[in-house]
């Protein structure tokens, strides 16, 4: 399962952050994840589900999870025009043509990061 390999890179990193803060706990991850990812094909409660199996006995197992999927942009080589690609955005909506270029984007992105202090 690709998804869970990635969740567990997520949550590994998540971690690092979280135990070069002591005294804190994680509370929010912020994701961003590319439509052009595989994981933008999967359901907000599916990857919900991958994330709690990677969390399992990880700082980051309380946090809640925020998803948003990043729209890819890509110029048609055939009319000009810019577009958003969506999950099934496969040509230039303008012309119909099939020849656009997509613009690379990382398959995930760890946007933002909430710790709270630890009360005493």
């Amino acid at each position: 399962m690709h998804e869970l390999q990635l969740m567990r890179q997520m949550v590994g990193r998540v971690t690092e952050v979280c135990q070069s803060h002591p005294g804190t706990h994680l509370t929010l991850i912020r994701l961003e994840i590319s439509s052009q990812s595989h994981l933008a094909n999967h359901t907000a409660e599916e990857l919900q589900t991958t994330f709690g199996l990677a969390a399992q006995g990880t700082p980051a197992h309380p946090a809640t999870l925020q998803i948003d999927i990043l729209p890819a942009k890509g110029t048609c080589q055939s009319c000009g025009q810019i577009t958003k690609r969506g999950p099934e955005t496969l040509i230039c909506p303008h012309c119909s043509s099939g020849n656009v270029f997509w613009e690379d984007q990382p398959e995930l992105v760890v946007k933002e990061i909430v710790l709270m202090e630890t009360s005493e």
